[in-house]
């Protein structure tokens, strides 16, 4: 399954073709903001490659225990990963799939009552893993460029 911010800055492959997953819309003011719904499947590998870091941007929110990875460029967040064990491990924003239709209308969800250990084995659970984020082309004026 593959997928990308609007502006293709940021892509995936997801390992993955199960459709019967039902997204997660996080009711955070960080992820309701920008309408996401993350997805994830545990065994599943994804491989993340970003086309010009210049609109690259990671960052944190909430508890901080998990990074956000968004184009800068056309404002989508793509995946949040964490690091866990020395393992990275992520969930997919389901609106940068393009297969997005093909899923289940998203379920609310509310994790902030969670401790970070609870978040933690939570994802070690049922998030993605192994994650591999490659790339950076900083010598392009634009994400829209071809790398």
């Amino acid at each position: 399954m593959r997928g990308s911010c609007r502006c293709k800055n940021i892509s995936v492959a997801w390992q993955n073709i199960d459709f019967s997953l039902v997204p997660r819309a996080c009711l955070c003011d960080y992820c309701a903001a920008r309408g996401a719904a993350y997805v994830s499947k545990s065994g599943t590998g994804v491989e993340v490659l970003i086309r010009n870091a210049e609109f690259y941007r990671e960052s944190a929110h909430g508890s901080r225990q998990a990074t956000f990875h968004e184009c800068s460029y056309c404002g989508d967040v793509v995946i949040a990963t964490a690091l866990i064990e020395d393992s990275l491990y992520a969930a997919l924003n389901v609106a940068c799939l393009d297969s997005w239709q093909r899923f289940p209308g998203p379920v609310c969800v509310n994790f902030s009552h969670h401790t970070p250990e609870q978040k933690r084995q939570r994802w070690l659970q049922n998030w993605c893993y192994p994650v591999h984020i490659t790339g950076g082309n900083t010598d392009s004026a634009s994400p829209l460029a071809e790398p």
